[in-house]
Formats: C-alpha cells, structure tokens, sequence
C-alpha cells in the first residue's frame, strides 16, 4: 500500500489538470492543491513519486513566521489541521504549567513550543525528498 495518494489517469474530461510524470513522462491528473504544494502522488503507469522539489529555505521562513499554519504547506489538508489542532493544544496545556517553574523551563517551554512546527516540517521535507528520488522500482517495493 503506497503512502501517497494514486495520480488519475487522465481522460478527456480532467485534461485540465494533467501533468506528466517525471519517471515515465505519461500524462497523469493531479489536484490543483497537490501541483501548487508539490505533493508527492503516485504515477498509476510506473507506481513512481511525481511531485516537485521544495525549498528549504521557504519551509523554513514559513515554519519560522506562519508558525503552526505552516503545516498546510508540507501535509495534505486534514492531517495539517489535526496537527494544527495537536499543536495548539499543547500550547494550551503546556505553557501556563510553566508559569511558576524556573526561567530556564520556561524559556525551554517556549523554545520547543516556537520551534516544533518547524522542526516537524524541515522532517517531512527530508521524507518528502528521499522519496521524490527514489525509483519507481524501490517506491513499488516498499
């Protein structure tokens, strides 16, 4: 079973949002949201990973400003919010806990709070480039 979503094949009626893979150059449907992002969708023809490369310096800045909205650039729509909602709720529940605790804690409190979505994101950019290079062969047989 594949990690990623099956690209759909392409017919007349979702021309419009065909792209070709880049392992066997067939024509293949992938989303607006999914070519925007640069999701990884499997090619129905060679079962390889089509998508695009990302930036780490953009993941990066956006994880640094957009904070936990970040996850929308690097997960499909509903794994990003169930992060978000995760996310959140641990700032909720973890740094008022920290109020009386020495300044240390809470500068590491916050520290780890500020800096977990991007330390989540910089992890699935490695994943998502490991698996953009790997060959439709290996992606099969995993």
């Amino acid at each position: 079973m594949s990690k990623y979503p099956l690209a759909g094949r392409m017919t007349p009626v979702n021309a419009s949002a065909a792209a070709e893979c880049i392992h066997c150059r067939n024509a293949i449907g992938v989303s607006r949201w999914d070519k925007l992002n640069g999701f990884l969708v499997e090619c129905p023809s060679c079962h390889g990973y089509h998508g695009r490369r990302w930036s780490a310096r953009a993941v990066g800045a956006a994880s640094l400003v957009l904070n936990g909205i970040s996850f929308f650039f690097t997960m499909r729509p509903s794994r990003a919010f169930i992060a978000l909602v995760v996310w959140a709720t641990a700032i909720f529940f973890l740094l008022p806990k920290t109020e009386y605790a020495a300044d240390w804690i809470q500068a590491s409190a916050f520290i780890i709070v500020f800096l977990a979505p991007m330390i989540i994101n910089m992890a699935l950019l490695v994943r998502h480039q490991i698996d953009l290079d790997r060959h439709p062969l290996a992606a099969r047989a995993s």
